[in-house]
């Protein structure tokens, strides 16, 4: 049977904090700022970061992993400093309907919050950095009582480098402190686990035309990564399955993480449903194909068997559904014919696409990926010539 998380223990806690995501983390960090201020007896590690939805904050902690070199950024780190200097930056340029506040935060390169957060970062001066965010917390709090607080963009074109944000922070507090345990699967087996990478993922909504009005789901969603972009950056309804235990678990948990951080950020995004159980039998997977605008299935380990299962369930697709996948489900010289005219393969057309490096988790190298398009116009005029209509 699909499980998901109840409401109630949805709303049992508040947002994990960049603090626990550090507390939780096996990185070592360490104090990264220096501090000249006579009156600073003990060294701050946390300061508050003032958010868009009103009364919203969240500890930032201001560690850094040790070791850390700011020309040689480890790309499996948390970052904390880091995470709370794009935060500030996403707030101005998107999240505040004031010219002025957009000014004062990003738009000044030379005394712009944004740009004293970096030098006081590269200089490493706590007593810079720590007021350059009291001051952008005044400002926010300011335009939070004159009523700008709220995006500046409509339902369905919110910025892909917003969207991927909150997806990234919503998996360095759940996923990244205990990584390790997605390692533990059945090598060479349909479960093999594997991540497709943001920029990848904003590929396949352009390419796809996935608008807020659209059904997506991912079958085999693993950590539910590419469910919750999809959501939060065309605001369409996305779901997800995944059989893995591990897997299905942090799915669950980021869909809660990311719920409150959206909400923190006072911006809709769309329905998030995510399951774990066997695509091929859960009932919710079965109900909601039908409706399906934009399927995803990562096919890329999948055995034949299972590729011919998922080709009857794509029987149940309605007409113009498009199918995401790694490797193709029909190849494109497919001809119909009396003998392959009621295949599941004849209602599908499909293109390939390339991809490259820093697309997929498995490999640094590039790859292919195929678009299924589900068009029952050939088999239609097949019969018809036939008379068997």
């Amino acid at each position: 049977a699909a499980e998901a998380p109840s409401p109630a223990a949805e709303k049992a806690t508040e947002a994990v904090s960049s603090v626990d995501a550090v507390r939780l983390s096996e990185t070592i960090y360490a104090e990264y700022f220096s501090w000249t201020a006579v009156s600073q007896r003990v060294h701050p590690t946390v300061v508050t970061l003032h958010l868009p939805a009103q009364g919203a904050t969240e500890e930032f902690s201001l560690l850094m992993p040790k070791g850390y070199d700011r020309d040689a950024e480890a790309k499996d780190e948390y970052l904390p400093v880091n995470d709370l200097m794009t935060t500030v930056s996403l707030i101005g340029s998107y999240l505040v309907d004031s010219g002025d506040f957009e000014q004062r935060v990003c738009g000044d390169k030379e005394n712009g919050i944004a740009r004293r957060l970096e030098r006081a970062r590269n200089r490493r001066c706590g007593d810079d950095f720590v007021q350059a965010v009291a001051d952008f917390n005044a400002l926010l709090d300011s335009e939070q009582a004159r009523g700008n607080v709220r995006p500046r963009f409509s339902a369905g074109q919110i910025p892909a480098d917003l969207a991927i944000h909150v997806v990234e922070q919503t998996y360095n507090r759940v996923v990244a402190p205990t990584v390790d345990l997605l390692r533990q699967y059945k090598a060479f087996s349909n479960n093999v686990y594997g991540e497709i990478l943001p920029m990848l993922i904003s590929e396949f909504i352009e390419r796809t035309s996935i608008t807020c009005d659209s059904v997506f789901a991912d079958l085999g969603c693993g950590i539910g990564n590419v469910v919750l972009q999809v959501a939060a950056q065309t605001g369409c309804r996305a779901a997800g399955i995944e059989i893995m235990k591990v897997p299905a678990r942090f799915a669950r948990r980021q869909a809660v993480e990311f719920r409150k951080r959206m909400r923190q950020l006072q911006f809709e995004h769309g329905q998030v449903d995510v399951w774990r159980g066997d695509f091929c039998e859960t009932p919710e997977i079965t109900r909601l194909l039908p409706q399906v605008d934009v399927l995803l299935v990562n096919n890329y380990a999948f055995d034949s068997a299972l590729n011919q299962n998922l080709l009857q369930m794509f029987l149940d697709l309605k007409e113009g559904t498009r199918i995401i996948s790694l490797k193709p489900f029909v190849t494109p010289d497919h001809k119909i014919s009396a003998r392959t005219v009621y295949a599941p393969e004849s209602i599908l057309t499909v293109k390939r696409y390339p991809y490259w490096s820093q697309c997929v988790s498995w490999t640094d190298n590039g790859g292919e990926y195929f678009i299924q398009t589900v068009d029952r116009t050939r088999v239609k005029e097949f019969l018809t010539s036939r008379g068997m209509m």
